[in-house]
């Protein structure tokens, strides 16, 4: 549910006529001629405003092969049914209205005048204590009693995946990009990377399962009233704590890094040299440090852990580096330096993640 740009919808489209008769079936009223329709930017098509009937929603298509997209809505309202049944006080997500499995609709209640987290960071509004209130809400979700999970809701998250390390299947093969083709040259052939990811996956599968988001980003954080959202659960499950924390610090040390990189070259017109990129992605990690830190402290308030935690939360960030430049690769030509460089770093916090425990600010903070 990403709020950061919008256009206004186009009523004539399949998506919007089929959501449109999921909002009448279900009692909601019609978008249809509401000066407020608005189409939101996402992988999903999504839409928002307010019906006839004064109710302000957000709808979301999910894209996709029909049964995943079940499965995924499926997910998503085993969530909304333990969060029902199991309150956290300090856990917040908009409440599903409504869903259509046949069109892969879901239908919320729309989160007024919400910015995401991502958009925060972007225009550098994100404070400690906010990141800290993001880490608590983190923390709210993994105690959710994950015995209470249905095994109809389990599924393996897509990447980083054993599979793919060995070989491409023709289908994504043909579907990739010259530029993904050779980020995933890159991943194979990297022998001590690719057992890392490894490592990586085999440490996840012993790790004590928790109410898991498992597709956790800046962007899956709604702020609004000083109140902290979760949204876009359709990966919810029972999974590695270290998988939803290392997704928000990898976000946050992806985007710093790029950030610091792109606006610390004095000539723009000048590609900078591997020194001044190296000074400017080191940069980057000292001043997203007190976030991540205040974000990891925010996360131990409600769920005490320790180094093997915080280990494999540095692991899952560095995939996550890895995992931009790849999504990156699908619409660019080559591969440019500058996301290359910030994927290094990611490759070191694989094949040494104890090591960047400290430089990223995974300890207790002493106040």
């Amino acid at each position: 549910m990403n709020t950061s740009t919008t256009s206004v919808a186009a009523t004539d489209d399949p998506s919007f006529q089929e959501a449109n008769a999921l909002l009448v079936r279900l009692g909601l009223g019609t978008l249809a001629g509401q000066p407020d329709l608005r189409s939101l930017p996402g992988r999903n098509t999504n839409l928002s405003g307010t019906t006839d009937t004064g109710r302000r929603v957000f709808v979301k298509k999910l894209e996709g092969p029909r049964e995943v997209a079940e499965q995924r809505i499926h997910q998503c309202l085993s969530f909304e049914r333990l969060l029902r049944q199991h309150p956290e006080p300090g856990l917040s997500s908009p409440r599903c209205l409504g869903t259509d499995l046949g069109s892969q609709l879901m239908v919320f209640e729309l989160v007024e005048d919400a910015e995401t987290a991502a958009d925060l960071v972007k225009g550098h509004g994100l404070s400690d204590d906010g990141a800290r209130s993001l880490g608590n809400t983190v923390g709210h979700l993994h105690s959710l009693p994950v015995g209470r999970l249905p095994n109809n809701v389990q599924s393996t998250p897509l990447l980083p995946s054993a599979e793919l390390l060995d070989g491409l299947p023709a289908a994504l093969f043909e579907a990739s990009s010259a530029a993904e083709l050779q980020v995933w040259s890159l991943l194979q052939n990297d022998v001590p990377l690719a057992d890392a990811l490894r490592g990586l996956l085999e440490r996840e599968q012993r790790a004590e399962p928790v109410a898991a988001h498992c597709d956790l980003r800046l962007d899956q954080f709604l702020i609004a009233g000083g109140r902290v959202h979760l949204t876009d659960l359709e990966e919810f499950q029972a999974g590695d704590a270290a998988r939803d924390l290392g997704g928000v610090v990898g976000d946050l040390l992806h985007r710093a890094v790029l950030d610091a990189a792109t606006s610390g070259t004095p000539d723009q017109d000048l590609a900078p040299t591997r020194e001044q990129m190296l000074t400017q992605l080191t940069s980057g990690i000292r001043v997203v440090r007190p976030r991540i830190q205040a974000f990891w402290n925010g996360y131990l308030e409600r769920r005490p852990a320790g180094s093997p935690l915080a280990a494999r939360v540095v692991a899952f960030a560095g995939w996550h580096l890895l995992d931009r430049l790849l999504a990156g690769a699908r619409t660019a030509p080559r591969l440019a330096a500058l996301p290359r460089a910030a994927a290094g770093i990611g490759r070191k916090a694989l094949l040494t993640p104890e090591k960047f425990i400290l430089t990223l600010g995974l300890v207790e903070d002493p106040a």
